[in-house]
């Protein structure tokens, strides 16, 4: 969503934790907050998925930093996109990833920006119902 990765690589029997360590951050702070929300997860897991997930950095350098276990961080990435997914089917949406021109960056930045905003409003329930009673 945010950083548009290259998805011509496949990742059948790829480790998906190299091809993330290989093309940085997945999400942006908001994107992450999504992802993470409903999640009962401890903050120094919580760190760890924020480190790997929207700063990019490399999953052993987390590992060795908060002194966490392989699988368990393992474990957590696999949690918090599953979250992530389940979120978005609640509302019909899907989470993909793109290669786009550089130059389309701003525009895509603003549409995930407004679509956050509907998408975390809690007034969306109650417009659609407005919309539906009359």
């Amino acid at each position: 969503m945010y950083i548009m990765h290259t998805l011509l690589e496949r990742l059948v029997a790829v480790d998906i934790f190299k091809w993330l360590d290989d093309h940085g951050p997945l999400m942006n702070e908001k994107q992450f907050s999504l992802a993470i929300k409903g999640l009962r997860i401890r903050a120094k897991a919580r760190e760890a998925a924020f480190r790997i997930l929207v700063k990019g950095q490399s999953r052993q350098q987390v590992i060795d930093d908060l002194g966490m276990q392989k699988a368990a961080v393992s474990q957590l990435i696999n949690n918090v996109f599953k979250n992530l997914d389940e979120r978005l089917q609640e509302h019909d949406l899907v989470y993909q990833q793109y290669v786009l021109p550089k130059t389309l960056k701003p525009v895509i930045d603003a549409l995930e920006e407004e679509h956050l905003k509907y998408f975390l409003s809690d007034n969306r329930t109650r417009k659609a119902k407005a919309r539906s009673s009359r």
